[in-house]
């Protein structure tokens, strides 16, 4: 078997240029949605393309059902009032692991009832209930601001080095290009700092609505960011089990320069020329997620094991996907032992598997070639 179903976490939204690469190895990629397909959506062409061709599969643990329209007049509102629900929202605690009993947590209660009730969405006021609609607004909220930083970077990035100089040499005559100089070096630092216990409680929020459902069984956890990584790393790190071992790192595509229909023939074509290739890693990550006892530092423990699987896979990349034209980034991958991560976030189980089937973790980490 080729398949090598994987999870990303904490993004709702894969299709964009960052992950289609990712589906060269991981697919099925299971992917967490907050709203279910409706008569009304809104189509997605792309999005329809991926899961038709079967190499995602999107997973909706908390269904919005009659909800849904409302829902989604809600995030409209965001999109065009932002700074209102960001700074309202931000008062929300949302803890995945336990629910406190405080005033903080009543207060933010209050905010979200406040708000369904303004757009006529019917709920139970418990406070489970309204821990799901939290996470459902934070992370909405958490996307909208994605996706608008993504567009200030897109225009910030018609500024090159040589127009810089330039301002720069005329700042000394004009303050007014001084004011423009300084704005840009802060627009740009404030872009490349994460806002302190914001990816904590993106990924709280989207565990929140993942324990709601049975997790799919996937056999390796994909995060999109060395920060969402981390949230696993502390809780593994707090059973004493020691640190998470890495094991391998290998190259993918910054990007598929293609669209559409293209962009999956690309993948698919990779996919058929590479099967030997990417069902040997399947079998090497499998079978070291499931060796018992596990021997920390062995030969046997790590990869790539008697096999030259990578080198084969980096090979393949050269000649399907030149650096020179589509870079590259890489997937870090770590295996945390004696510990299943669906087990370590106390997610149900899917029917007909269990946590027995792989003894360790497997954790891959998408990271830039500057990543640590």
């Amino acid at each position: 078997m080729n398949s090598f179903d994987t999870l990303i976490f904490p993004d709702t939204d894969i299709f964009n240029e960052k992950c289609y690469p990712l589906l060269l190895l991981f697919s099925p990629l299971h992917f967490l949605q907050l709203v279910e397909s409706g008569v009304n959506s809104e189509t997605n062409n792309d999005a329809e393309l991926f899961l038709r061709s079967g190499l995602c599969q999107e997973h909706i643990p908390a269904p919005l059902g009659d909800n849904r329209e409302h829902f989604l007049r809600l995030i409209r509102d965001i999109r065009v009032r932002e700074e209102h629900y960001v700074a309202q929202l931000g008062k929300l605690s949302i803890d995945a692991r336990h629910v406190p009993a405080d005033s903080k947590n009543d207060t933010g209660n209050k905010i979200v009832s406040s708000l369904l009730e303004e757009f006529g969405i019917e709920y139970a006021n418990t406070e489970t209930n309204l821990k799901l609609w939290q996470a459902r607004l934070v992370i909405a909220i958490a996307e909208i601001l994605d996706s608008n930083e993504e567009d200030l970077r897109e225009e910030l990035s018609y500024f090159d080095e040589n127009e810089l100089a330039t301002l720069g040499s005329q700042a000394a005559d004009d303050s007014n290009v001084e004011d423009l100089l300084k704005e840009l070096a802060n627009i740009k630092g404030n872009l490349e700092k994460t806002p302190s216990g914001s990816i904590e409680k993106r990924f709280e929020a989207w565990l929140r609505l993942l324990q709601n459902h049975p997790v799919p069984p996937v056999k390796v956890w994909l995060a999109s960011t060395r920060d969402s990584a981390e949230q696993i790393f502390r809780r593994y790190e707090s059973t004493g089990n020691g640190n998470a071992v890495p094991l391998l790192k290998l190259a993918f595509p910054a990007h598929i320069m293609a669209s559409g229909n293209y962009v999956v023939q690309q993948i698919k074509e990779f996919q058929q020329a590479t099967s030997d290739i990417r069902q040997g890693l399947v079998a090497d990550f499998q079978r070291t997620a499931t060796t018992i006892p596990y021997v920390r530092d062995s030969r046997e423990s790590l990869l790539p094991y008697e096999t030259d699987w990578a080198d084969q896979w980096e090979g393949m990349l050269h000649e399907y996907f030149p650096v020179s034209r589509d870079g590259r980034n890489y997937v870090t991958f770590y295996l945390l032992p004696d510990r299943p991560i669906a087990r370590l976030l106390s997610l149900k189980e899917s029917v007909g598997t269990s946590y027995d089937i792989t003894a360790h973790g497997l954790l891959g980490i998408l990271g830039t070639p500057q990543s640590k």
